[in-house]
């Protein structure tokens, strides 16, 4: 155990001192950051995006201008622009449309002057219903317009949440951990592949496999790595949570909108924590040995990529999985594959966040990943000694099978 711990301390601090180490977690912190103030920015620029001027008699204008206020900005209401509409969208850059309205036969017709077609139709369509009603019926659009509104009250009957807005928080919360998670597997395995495959090109693995056992060795760099994406995932964490505590600051006194999404944090349970760290660690463990094989059999540096890139299909078939158990926590596909290891870590965790998933559910996801991150530790240890006592040479299909054989 004592060399598991000297290679352990050596890799470790290799890899954290390493410039791909560094850069990859401050790009990842910044991003994180970035990625903070993106919903408040793009709330901006819709409400930009949807500012009118309305055109035509005063009764049609003041009574479109009160239908259209909770998706639209009002600019100004008049009987008549000073010049053409193409014009006055020239002259003020603010305003991106302008709708004239007008009496028709029946009821009413509105021509709208905008920069972007197509993106006011449905909305700009859907307010004025009530004045098109009032003006066929007689009856007034304001009375139209408050028989028209639905109110619509979510209960979830697990008792999870106590409203719509906890559960839209909850799967941001999920998503963002997922992606977290996505993001240290793919950078540290990927730092793996590189590290074994410069060994071994090197020349160095011969000295390391004379000198230490190679199943010590695969482990120490597995927990090498592990400690690394730790420390990756804590400050990127750390980050979103400022992140978003600083945006929520920010945009406080801005559009409400825009306030309610930056103002979303990472309130995650102690339990839904423990969660994350049970099946970061078993992922990233039954990822990184599959890495760490595949390193071996490289014979040169350039073929890294061909060697490792089948090991990143299920990595994204996890992500694509993780975003359909978010919608469904519960569907029939999204349990099983909950319980499929290389897949579980992604999908169980999302059904955690976002849905009261049974504890036999949780511990016999625990138990098969545990099964497989044993199992496929095993069978890459025979792999990887084979593949660093090869030099010059890949190892053919009947070398691994017999590798994998031996007592």
């Amino acid at each position: 155990m004592n060399t598991v711990a000297i290679v352990f301390a050596a890799e470790f601090e290799r890899r954290v001192r390493s410039r791909a180490f560094v850069f990859g977690t401050v790009i990842g912190a910044v991003s994180i950051a970035l990625i903070a103030f993106l919903p408040a920015m793009v709330g901006n620029f819709a409400g930009a995006s949807k500012t009118l001027v309305l055109v035509g008699e005063p009764r049609l204008t003041s009574t479109a201008a009160q239908l259209l206020a909770r998706d639209f900005t009002i600019a100004a209401s008049v009987p008549r622009l000073p010049q053409s509409p193409k014009d006055y969208l020239d002259a003020h850059k603010k305003v991106t449309a302008v709708a004239v309205l007008a009496r028709a036969r029946d009821g009413l017709r509105v021509e709208t002057y905008t920069r972007n077609p197509g993106e006011l139709r449905g909305t700009l369509a859907t307010d004025l219903v009530p004045l098109q009603v009032g003006l066929t019926t007689g009856v007034q659009p304001e009375t139209i317009a408050a028989h028209t509104r639905v109110t619509i009250d979510e209960h979830d009957v697990s008792g999870r949440f106590s409203n719509a807005t906890q559960a839209i928080e909850a799967k941001g919360i999920a998503y963002v951990f997922v992606m977290l998670l996505y993001l240290a597997i793919l950078l540290n395995a990927q730092s793996i592949v590189g590290a074994v495959a410069e060994e071994k090109t090197s020349r160095i693995a011969e000295l390391l496999v004379a000198s230490i056992d190679t199943a010590q060795l695969l482990l120490a760099k597995v927990l090498a790595a592990t400690a690394s994406g730790f420390i990756q995932l804590a400050l990127w964490i750390g980050t979103a949570a400022l992140a978003a505590r600083a945006v929520g600051d920010f945009f406080n006194d801005n559009a409400p909108a825009a306030s309610a999404s930056a103002g979303v944090g990472l309130g995650v349970t102690p339990t839904e924590v423990l969660w994350f760290v049970l099946f970061f660690v078993l992922g990233f463990i039954q990822y990184a040995v599959l890495f760490a094989a595949a390193g071996s059999l490289v014979n040169r540096s350039e073929d890294t990529s061909s060697i490792s890139g089948p090991l990143y299909i299920p990595i994204v078939g996890a992500i694509v999985i993780a975003q359909f158990a978010l919608q469904y926590p519960n569907a029939p596909n999204a349990v099983v594959l909950s319980f499929v290891p290389l897949l579980s870590p992604f999908v169980m965790f999302t059904r955690v966040v976002v849905s009261t998933v049974p504890v036999w559910q949780l511990v016999t996801s625990i138990a098969l990943n545990v099964v497989t991150a044993v199992a496929l530790a095993w069978a890459a240890g025979r792999v990887y000694r084979l593949g660093m006592l090869l030099y010059g040479r890949v190892p053919t299909p009947r070398q691994i099978v017999a590798a994998l054989r031996q007592r």
